[in-house]
């Protein structure tokens, strides 16, 4: 058993929210997604709007990928994904198989609108407990990613233990490195909840850890 699962704890955390975190229904929900992404890349200097075809971000892995919207009321503020096995991107991207062989899901593609990243990572670790329970809900305990250094440093704040499975290596426009780590254990960030309130505000992280820059873990 990889620490104590937090799958108690993600829901309480999830029920707590001022956002509302669900996968994407239908491809229209999907669609958004695309579109946060598409957004996220055109605002960090990756590409043009004009590379983009109706504004949207998508691969080839996103056809068996499971995509999950933030929303702030009606507006959709946050996406992430999960993708299944087999053909997994970071496995694909690297050469490699991550163990155990068949048992592990990919998560990326992470992004929050600048409009709301300055919410001491609320929207962020909002959308990070949904990614948690996607894979939970499928039957997975363990996942791998794409990371850069700012993201290795922060999912280390939260207590998350990551192995390197491979050298930095540019993906998608950033320096990032193979990772494998399992959401089965997050020590500081189980540390904090178990003194939080109801309050919804307990969203907000300031217990956890004083937050780096808002958007060092968008990742596309």
């Amino acid at each position: 058993m990889e620490g104590l699962p937090l799958d108690a704890l993600v829901t309480r955390m999830l029920s707590r929210s001022p956002f509302d975190y669900r996968v994407a229904a239908g491809e229209s929900e999907r669609e958004v997604a695309y579109w946060l992404r598409g957004s996220a890349v055109v605002d960090r200097g990756w590409c043009r709007a004009s590379d983009l075809p109706g504004g949207i971000e998508r691969d080839e892995y996103d056809d068996h990928a499971i995509q999950v919207v933030g929303w702030d009321g009606g507006i959709a503020m946050s996406t992430g994904r999960v993708v299944l096995p087999p053909g997994l991107p970071t496995e694909e991207a690297c050469g490699i198989v991550v163990e155990p062989r068949g048992g592990v899901v990919d998560v990326g593609r992470m992004c929050v609108a600048r409009s709301h990243q300055s919410l001491e990572h609320a929207a962020l670790i909002g959308l990070m407990c949904r990614l948690y329970l996607t894979m939970r809900e499928h039957g997975f305990r363990v996942a791998c990613g794409m990371m850069s250094a700012p993201a290795r440093a922060l999912m280390g704040l939260f207590g998350l233990q990551l192995k390197i499975l491979g050298p930095d290596q540019m993906y998608w426009n950033e320096s990032r490195a193979p990772v494998r780590f399992s959401l089965m254990s997050a020590t500081r960030l189980l540390s904090a909840a178990q003194d939080q309130s109801a309050d919804p505000q307990a969203a907000r992280t300031s217990a956890v850890f004083a937050p780096p820059k808002p958007n060092e873990l968008d990742s596309p």
